[in-house]
C-alpha cells in the first residue's frame, strides 16, 4: 500500500474549511456549557456522534444544513467572545495537530450575529482577532478569512457583505464566496457588478457551484462573476465544454471528496474517482480540501490524502501537485510558490 511520504508533505494546504464545520467538537461543547446553552445531546460523546457524518453515516447536504449547521453549529460559533475562541482554536488546531501550513477559512459574519444583535463590525473584528491571535502563536501558519455571500440572502444584506469584506481586506478578508442552499431567488446575472467591485479591491473570487447535480450553474457563475477558482464543481465532469472552459480560463476547483460523500453530492467512492479521474485526463486543476474537517470522521486533509491513496483515486504524486498548487493559488498574500522552503 502507497503512504504518503510525511517528511516530504510536511506543509498543506486547505483552500476550502467552513467555520461552523471546522470548530473542533471538544471547544463547541465548551462554549455550549460557558454560555448555558441546553443541546439536543446531554453527553458529550453522545453530541459528537449527533454532529458527526462520514461517507457511511451520510445525510442529504439540506438536510444537514437545516438540522445541524444553522441550528446548531452557527449558533455555537455566534458572538464577539464565541467567535474569536472558535477561529483562533480552529486556525490553531489545523497547524498543531493536522500539519495545516496555510488555511483559508470561510464564513458568512451574518450568520453569527445573532441576527443583527450583536454589531456586525465588532463580530469581524473578533473574527480578525481570533486569527491574528493564533498566526501570532504560531508564525509559519499562514491564513485568511473568506466572506460567503448567502444564496438565500437578500441582494442588499449580501452587498453589506462584501462592502465588508473590501472594508477588511487589508486586514486579513481576502476573498469572497457564494455558498448555502440553491434558492431560486438569487439571480447570478444581477451580482456581476457587485463582483466587479470585490475585483478592483483585489479580492480573491470563488463560488460554491457544481455540487449538486440538479443545481449546476457553472456556466453564469464564470460568465458573470469570473471567479478565479469554483468551490467542488464536481459535475463539470459530465459537461466537456464546460471542463474546457475552466482549462481556458484557469479557473481552479476546490474538492471535498469525503465531504461531497458523507452529504450526498456523489453517489459513491466509484462516482468520485470518476470525477477526479475526469478532470485529470482533461487538463483541469484541482486542489483537495476539507470542507468540514471537525463533523466528518476520518476528514482531516492528511487523513483524506492517505483515503484517496488508499481508495486508489489519486496518487502520491498526483496529490502533491495539488497541494503545491494550494500555496500557488491562495488568496493569501506572501506565502510563495514553494510549500517547501
Amino acid at each position: 500500500m502507497e503512504r504518503l511520504q510525511r517528511t516530504q508533505r510536511r506543509h498543506l494546504a486547505d483552500l476550502h474549511a467552513h467555520l461552523g464545520t471546522s470548530i473542533s467538537p471538544a471547544t463547541l461543547w465548551e462554549i455550549a456549557q460557558d454560555k448555558g446553552f441546553v443541546l439536543p445531546k446531554r453527553d458529550y460523546h453522545d453530541f459528537v456522534e449527533h454532529i458527526t457524518i462520514s461517507p457511511d453515516n451520510s445525510i442529504p447536504l439540506n438536510e444537514y444544513f437545516d438540522t445541524i449547521y444553522h441550528k446548531l453549529l452557527d449558533k455555537l460559533s455566534s458572538g464577539t467572545k464565541e467567535v474569536e475562541r472558535a477561529i483562533y482554536e480552529t486556525f490553531s488546531g489545523a497547524y498543531r495537530s493536522n500539519q495545516i501550513h496555510l488555511l483559508e477559512l470561510r464564513t458568512n459574519p451574518m450568520k453569527h450575529n445573532y441576527e443583527a444583535e450583536v454589531d456586525l463590525d465588532q463580530l469581524i473584528m473578533a473574527m480578525l482577532r481570533g486569527m491574528e491571535r493564533a498566526l501570532l502563536a504560531y508564525p509559519k501558519l499562514s491564513g485568511g478569512l473568506i466572506f460567503c455571500l448567502g444564496r438565500e440572502f437578500s441582494y442588499e444584506k449580501n452587498k453589506i457583505i462584501v462592502e465588508k469584506a473590501i472594508k477588511y481586506h487589508a486586514r486579513g478578508v481576502v476573498g469572497i464566496d457564494i455558498a448555502g442552499p440553491y434558492s431560486s431567488e438569487f439571480v447570478i446575472d444581477e451580482y456581476k457588478a457587485l463582483f466587479d467591485s470585490a475585483h478592483r479591491a483585489k479580492l480573491g473570487v470563488t463560488a460554491h457551484s457544481g455540487e449538486q447535480k440538479e443545481h449546476n450553474d457553472m456556466w453564469e457563475i464564470i460568465e458573470f462573476l469570473k471567479p478565479a477558482r469554483i468551490g467542488h464543481g464536481l459535475y463539470a465532469a459530465y459537461d466537456l465544454q464546460l471542463m474546457k472552459e475552466l482549462v481556458r480560463r484557469d479557473i481552479v476547483l476546490e474538492i471535498c471528496p469525503l465531504s461531497n460523500l458523507a452529504t450526498k453530492s456523489v453517489e459513491n467512492i466509484d462516482e468520485m474517482k470518476y470525477i477526479l479521474r475526469r478532470f485529470m485526463e482533461n487538463g483541469v486543476k484541482f486542489t483537495i480540501n476539507t470542507d468540514w474537517p471537525e463533523v466528518i470522521e476520518g476528514n482531516h486533509l492528511h487523513e483524506q490524502l492517505q483515503w484517496l491513496i488508499d481508495k486508489k483515486i489519486l496518487g502520491e504524486e498526483e496529490l502533491e501537485k495539488c497541494n503545491k498548487l494550494s500555496f500557488e493559488r491562495t488568496f493569501v498574500p506572501g506565502c510563495g510558490l514553494d510549500p517547501y522552503l
